[in-house]
Order: C-alpha cells, then sequence, then structure tokens
C-alpha cells in the first residue's frame, strides 16, 4: 500500500506549465499521516510508561488518531491497486472470446462528430461522440464487436441503424442485430465517457489531462469496432501458461493488401477553463467563450487516419502567414526563446515539401507546447497539429551547441510526417510500415539540415545516427529496412537515415524526390494502403539501370 511509504523521498516531475501539479499535495497528505501517525506511537509509549493518561495527552491522542484517518483518506481517494494477475486474465478472455471476430466482416468508421469537455483544475474531462459507422464489406454484418476503453465510464453508449436502438453498457459488448447491416448500410454509435484520475494511481503520461500543459492521445480512448490484436499478451511464456497458441501475427510484405477505406472525416468541438486555449485536429473553424468556458471548433472534412490529439494550457500564441499557410506556436509564456526559430523551420519544411512531394492538405499548422508530464515522444504530428513537449524542444539551448539543432530535428521531421504517414499515406500495420512513416520523415529531415547548415553538417549528423545503429544492432533481430518494425526504432530512424542520404548519393536528391512524389500520387489513386516495396519500385523507375542492384542493396539486405 503506498500510504505506508510516507518515508520516501518526493520525487514529483516538475514542469514550468503546472509545478509539481497535485503530486505536491499527495506527498504532504501522505507525510502528515506518516507524522502522525508516529506520534500516536509516540504517545503510546509515553501513556504505558506513565501508566496514566492525563486529559491533555487524550485530547492530544484523539486528535492525532483523528489527524491520521483524515490524512490517509485524502491521499488514498480513488486508490484502485495495481492487480498485474488481473489484467493477464482479461487480456486471455477476451482473446479467447473474440478472437473469432478477425474472420467476421465488421463495420468500419467513416464519420466522427465529437465533443471534449476539458476540466484541467479538476483532472479529468468527458467526451460525447457520434460515429457513422458503415458496412464497406461485400458480407452481411450480422453482429459487432464494441470495445470500451477500461480506464472510461461509460456514462451512455447506444447503436442506432434503420431498423433499431440498442443499448450498451459493458466495456466489451457484442451487438447482435435482429436486421443485419448489408454492404454499405451504415448505423450510428452514439457514446458519453468520463475520465479522471487522482494523484495516488498516477497519472497516464498519454491522458495527461493535468491544471496546465494537457495533452491527450485521446483517440486511443474512444470505442473501437471490431477485434483489437493490441490487447492480447506478447510474452510467449505467459501465453503458454494460458493455454494461448500463437500471437496474431504482423502481417508479411507479401499478404494481400488492405484497402483505404478506413479514413474519417472530424469534427471536434473542445471546451477548456477560462485562461486556457485547446488545440484539437484539423483547421480551427470557431472559437468563443461562454458561461466562463472556452470553446473551439477543429474539421478535417478531408479523409484522416482514426488517430487525433487534444491539448490545453494557458498559451501565448505567435502566428505568421507564409504562402497562404498560417503557421501558428502556442507556448508557455516564459519559452519564446526558440519560437521564431522554429517558424523559420517550418516556413523552410513547407517550402521544401511543397515544392519536391507535392501540396501541403491544410491551410494552416500549429505548433503546441505540451507540459513535462507527458513522456513517451519529443514530438508527435497529428493532421495540421503538432504537439512538442516543454523539456525537448522550447527548453533546447541550441546556440551551446552548434553541432545539433533540434528544431530543425524535431519541427522538420514532425512537420513532413504531414506527407509521411500523418495523413498523405496511411500504411497498414505490416512488416516495412515504419519504413513509409519514419525513415521518410528522416530523409526529409537530412535534405533540410543540408540545406540549412550545408553537407559537412549534416554528414556530422548522420555519423551520429550510423552509430546509434551500430551501438543498437546487436539487441534486437537485424531486420531489412524495407521490413523493418516499429519496435525496432534504431532501424527505421537511424539506419533509414543514413541509407536514404547514400540513395540520394547514389542517384541524386532530385531523382529521390521524384520518385517520392510519384509514390505519393500512386498511393493516392491506388486505392489500396501503401507497402514499403511501392516506393522502392518507384526509385527504381525514375532510376538508372545500372543502379537498380545497389538501390535493392541498400533497403533488401541487411
Amino acid at each position: 500500500n503506498p500510504l505506508f511509504r510516507f518515508l520516501t523521498a518526493f520525487r514529483g516531475q516538475y514542469s514550468d506549465f503546472n509545478g509539481y501539479g497535485t503530486y505536491m499535495l499527495s506527498y504532504a497528505q501522505r507525510a502528515m499521516f506518516g507524522l502522525c501517525s508516529l506520534l500516536v506511537f509516540w504517545q503510546i509509549s509515553n501513556m504505558i510508561k506513565e501508566r496514566k493518561m492525563k486529559v491533555h495527552f487524550l485530547i492530544l491522542f484523539i486528535f492525532l488518531v483523528f489527524s491520521s484517518f483524515f490524512f490517509a483518506n485524502q491521499f488514498l481517494k480513488g486508490y484502485v491497486p495495481a492487480d498485474k494477475r488481473q489484467k493477464l486474465e482479461m487480456a486471455v478472455s477476451y482473446e479467447k472470446k473474440y478472437r473469432k471476430y478477425q474472420a467476421i466482416p465488421q463495420p468500419v468508421i467513416t464519420d466522427v462528430i465529437t465533443q471534449v469537455h476539458l476540466f484541467p483544475s479538476l483532472q479529468q474531462y468527458t467526451v460525447e461522440g457520434v460515429y457513422t459507422i458503415r458496412n464497406k464489406s461485400n458480407r452481411p454484418v450480422n453482429h459487432i464487436l464494441v470495445s470500451f476503453h477500461d480506464d472510461l465510464k461509460i456514462t451512455e453508449a447506444q447503436f442506432t441503424s434503420a431498423s433499431e436502438t440498442l443499448e450498451i453498457d459493458q466495456p466489451i459488448s457484442e451487438i447482435y442485430l435482429r436486421q443485419p447491416l448489408r454492404p454499405n448500410d451504415s448505423a450510428k454509435l452514439r457514446f458519453s465517457l468520463q475520465y479522471s484520475w487522482r494523484p495516488v494511481n498516477g497519472h497516464q503520461s498519454f491522458n495527461a489531462i493535468v491544471e496546465n500543459g494537457s495533452f491527450m492521445r485521446i483517440s486511443r480512448y474512444y470505442p473501437r469496432i471490431g477485434y483489437q490484436s493490441d490487447y492480447e499478451l506478447m510474452d510467449s511464456i505467459e501465453r503458454k501458461q494460458y493455454g494461448l497458441g500463437p500471437a496474431t501475427p504482423l502481417k508479411r510484405i507479401q499478404d494481400p493488401r488492405e484497402p483505404a477505406d478506413d479514413l474519417i472525416t472530424l469534427a471536434m468541438t473542445i471546451d477548456t477553463d477560462d485562461g486556457q486555449t485547446a488545440v484539437g485536429i484539423g483547421e480551427l473553424k470557431k472559437k468563443w467563450s461562454d458561461k466562463g468556458r472556452n470553446y473551439f471548433q477543429f474539421e478535417a472534412m478531408d479523409p484522416i487516419p482514426f488517430r487525433f490529439a487534444v491539448s490545453s494550457a494557458a498559451y501565448k500564441i505567435k502566428s505568421v502567414l507564409h504562402d497562404s499557410i498560417t503557421i501558428s506556436v502556442l507556448y508557455h509564456p516564459e519559452h519564446e526563446v526558440n519560437v521564431d526559430h522554429l517558424i523559420r523551420n517550418a516556413k523552410l519544411t513547407l517550402d521544401y515539401c511543397r515544392s519536391n512531394f507535392g501540396a501541403y492538405p491544410f491551410k494552416s499548422v500549429c505548433f503546441a507546447e505540451v507540459s513535462s508530464f507527458t513522456k513517451g515522444f519529443a514530438g508527435t504530428a497529428y493532421p495540421a497539429s503538432i504537439f512538442m513537449t516543454e523539456d525537448m524542444l522550447f527548453h533546447a539551448n541550441i546556440k551551446a551547441d552548434q553541432k545539433q539543432d533540434v528544431i530543425n530535428e524535431l519541427a522538420g521531421h514532425e512537420l513532413s510526417h504531414l506527407w509521411w504517414g500523418g495523413n498523405q499515406i496511411v500504411p497498414d500495420i505490416r512488416e516495412g510500415a515504419a519504413f513509409l512513416t519514419e525513415t521518410l520523415a528522416m530523409y526529409t529531415e537530412m535534405m533540410l539540415y543540408k540545406k540549412m547548415y550545408g553537407i559537412e553538417k549534416m554528414k556530422e549528423r548522420l555519423q551520429v545516427h550510423q552509430q546509434i545503429y551500430d551501438t543498437e544492432k546487436g539487441f534486437s533481430s537485424n531486420e531489412p529496412l524495407y521490413k523493418v518494425s516499429d519496435g525496432n526504432p534504431h532501424i527505421c530512424y537511424s539506419k533509414g537515415a543514413v541509407v536514404m542520404v547514400q540513395l540520394s548519393e547514389l542517384i541524386g536528391e532530385q531523382t529521390v524526390n521524384m520518385a517520392l512524389r510519384n509514390f505519393l500520387q500512386s498511393v493516392r489513386y491506388s486505392g489500396n494502403k501503401p507497402i514499403s516495396t511501392d516506393f522502392i519500385n518507384e526509385v527504381l523507375k525514375v532510376s538508372e539501370q545500372r543502379f537498380h542492384s545497389q538501390i535493392k542493396q541498400l533497403f533488401m539486405e541487411v
């Protein structure tokens, strides 16, 4: 029980946005419980020695006992003991009951309309949403598997088709339809969810609703349709203990192609506390204030992946217009030192990517700083919005280290994801998917570095990536680049950067960029999700025959 660890030193995370947050109060409550408890035992010891009970000692004793209970109750409010075994058993039960849905056609989400009500001062939020789901298979859908995240409380959920309305009240629900959804039929899924956290349990890094500087990868906590293979146990020993066969394998390059039919349109309205600005996904269409709340309406009417996020903070905002694209940076008022450099880099990235790869699909791009209570990334890109943590970019002293421009490494890399993986191409989860997202973004980052600082400085950065790859390759399976998985970042990031620069030296930067532009265009019209060999084929088409064996060696050999 964490209550009895009151002699442990404070280890809270500090943020300029948020201070120590509610962790400091929680620590004080536990420390006061510990102090009062020790004093209770001291009083008992004194009473035993004195062999009599004085009135003032009795009053103090009662006060200390009640104080101990009070501080213990405050500290433990909302405490949920971690139960690893229960989680394992839930994962096992889920797989055994529902893995059959991998072979059962399920509708896909096509449109999302949602309202996100943020209450940072209370460390909680509520979500209301309506999905339009459509049967895009060529078979009727008779039953649907719907999964809600365990951390969110379902306050209301309802499935509605043309012929029936069904209530949903369980986190994992099988919906049996009296009238099947025939091919191209649609239905609605309406839901209302609540989330809050307590410091005794700790916050989740990607679901960090905090007093200031909140960030939530909120689409992770929205309902899902169909079987979710990421719920499965991955440890082979645990799987054997529970009588499970092999886990769902990562799809191979040669497996049948997936149609690009699971993109969505998104209309998102976010409201937050007075004094704070919220950032969502897509274009900001409208903002207003009402009854002490600030409202922001975002839209992405061109199809995007089912992947969206939200931030909220007391931001200072700087915006500029660059070739009809509005570049905005939302940041902590004391973190403006790198803002102008970030904007310059965004301009350079937009110019390079538009001229070499194709049009930018939005009218704006927003860079939003989030608190260091969010861990796990330095920057992360979503359609028209890029979120960056305060301790990785906005605190960086790029003047002190002339060999490393972290602004370019993060801002240029993340903005290029609006071409590679964040919006214009969306590979499915299979071998080589990380190549199409992270490796191509690393190439863009290297070319931008060369443009800003010259080829010698770029090669210095490339040498760092070569060292990272050489150091890490002995600790995991050494996959060829075109089959790289997300679990090997040293390959898709570091080796990917080295290989793509070698390719540009072999056939020329402009030829590589021609292949990338052609690749984007072919993906747009194919109707299928791209795979890594699609890009390699485009490179072979635009390069001379004498280079083909070297090109294949770069990508397809370890």
